[in-house]
């Protein structure tokens, strides 16, 4: 089937090397960036051949149109969705931005997807169900919580905006993701929490947790695998799953980056050179709730978790120092 692949960054640049390994057919895949937190020297050269990019604006009705016509008369189509500004930092500065691309762009997108008889894999998140959960198993069936932030709170829009409009429709519920992908962030503000502890410890500086709660979290490629299989098995109507298979607190990622990183400098280095880590803040708590995905009955079995997962994104920040 041609692919539309609306944002190329992080999760998308791990996305297209999963398809391209999987093969098949020789059908179109055309992606749209418009180089907001991505460089287009980055995406060139995450891309796999014949990939064909487009730069432009989700919130552009033409450049999204335009992105749609590129992929030909191929017969079905499939677009993962997952240009949005993600940072919930950027999104209280800069709300206005926020809600351009993740809201206005959103739109654009579902409504040419509608016209043009597409279904829409959404990268959604896990964080709608709200940043209080405590004691409780979650699924799919659990309502959506209290969520602190515009770039998070979009996501419910966009689920709900594509029941509305009617458009086939998967929203893959990510956990914050991490590890290794073609297309690594080095800025704080568009990086997770796992990945930036990473880069800290790398560094030489302490790992700070301002707020020692739970979190779920999934590996950059399982998530790409999550998407894949949703869009491949689910229904062609409007679904949500969940892709966040590890529930952890920042404390215990944190602890967990400590460990790696002093593993690392033990092996590596003279014992007065040793990669010694220091927390500030609380980091004694315990994950306190758990969650469950739909995905597990079409045959979803992640392959990494945060201990075997990080390693790698250690490794990539100390062999930039």
């Amino acid at each position: 089937m041609a692919t539309l692949l609306t944002g190329a960054g992080y999760i998308g640049a791990t996305l297209l090397r999963r398809l391209a390994e999987r093969g098949g057919a020789a059908a179109p895949v055309v992606v749209l960036d418009n180089f907001f937190c991505t460089s287009r020297a980055q995406i060139e050269a995450a891309l796999p051949a014949g990939t064909q990019l487009i730069e432009g604006d989700v919130a552009n009705p033409a450049v999204v149109a335009r992105a749609f016509d590129t992929l030909g008369d191929h017969g079905e189509i499939v677009v993962y969705h997952l240009a949005a500004q993600p940072s919930a930092a950027v999104a209280a500065r800069e709300p206005g931005l926020t809600e351009h691309s993740n809201l206005v762009g959103a739109r654009i997108l579902l409504e040419e997807a509608h016209a043009r008889g597409a279904r829409v894999v959404f990268g959604g998140s896990a964080r709608v169900y709200g940043d209080e959960l405590v004691g409780q198993t979650v699924d799919e069936d659990t309502p959506y919580g209290k969520v602190g932030d515009l770039s998070h709170l979009s996501k419910i829009y966009v689920e709900q905006l594509a029941r509305m409009i009617g458009v086939p429709f998967v929203s893959v519920r990510l956990g914050v993701t991490y590890g290794l992908s073609p297309i690594m962030k080095a800025n704080p503000a568009f990086m997770t929490v796992p990945n930036l502890f990473c880069q800290r410890a790398a560094n030489g500086d302490a790992l700070q947790i301002l707020e020692d709660r739970p979190l779920a979290f999934i590996h950059v490629a399982d998530a790409a695998d999550a998407l894949i299989l949703a869009g491949e098995r689910m229904s062609s109507e409007w679904t949500v799953v969940n892709a966040a298979p590890q529930v952890a607190t920042i404390g215990q990622v944190a602890r967990t980056v400590q460990e790696l990183a002093e593993g690392r400098g033990t092996r590596r280095a003279p014992r007065r050179h040793l990669l010694a880590v220091r927390i500030l803040g609380a980091a004694s708590s315990e994950a306190t709730f758990g969650i469950t995905s739909r995905l597990d009955c079409h045959g979803f079995t992640p392959n990494y978790e945060l201990r075997n997962g990080l390693g790698d994104v250690l490794d990539y920040f100390l062999a930039m120092r």
